[in-house]
């Protein structure tokens, strides 16, 4: 005799008691010393939050994929992580909006 198979449970369902933080993300867009462009990608890559950094042509040097809990760690990984970086002329961050 076969098993009577139970209904899949919604995912919305196993989370309803659980607090689910929507991690928060942005673009960096850096203005560098040419120059300094090496040792600038070498400092991201040692920034937990920085999930890419690619070297870009334009008016912008680099551009950086930060992840954080929210947006005030974004904030604070670009102003005392990635501003203090010796080379980086200028740090714009875009925060990632959902819509």
């Amino acid at each position: 005799m076969a098993e009577k198979m139970e209904a899949p449970v919604a995912f919305e369902e196993l989370l309803k008691d659980i607090e689910v933080k929507n991690a928060a993300s942005a673009y960096v867009l850096i203005e560098a010393n040419p120059s300094e462009i090496p040792n600038i990608l070498k400092s991201l890559s040692m920034i937990e939050n920085v999930k890419s950094a690619d070297v870009v042509t334009g008016i912008y040097d680099i551009i950086v994929y930060l992840v954080g809990e929210d947006q005030n760690e974004i904030g604070k990984v670009v102003i005392k992580d990635i501003n203090s970086i010796s080379g980086v002329k200028k740090a714009t961050t875009c925060m990632v909006v959902k819509l």
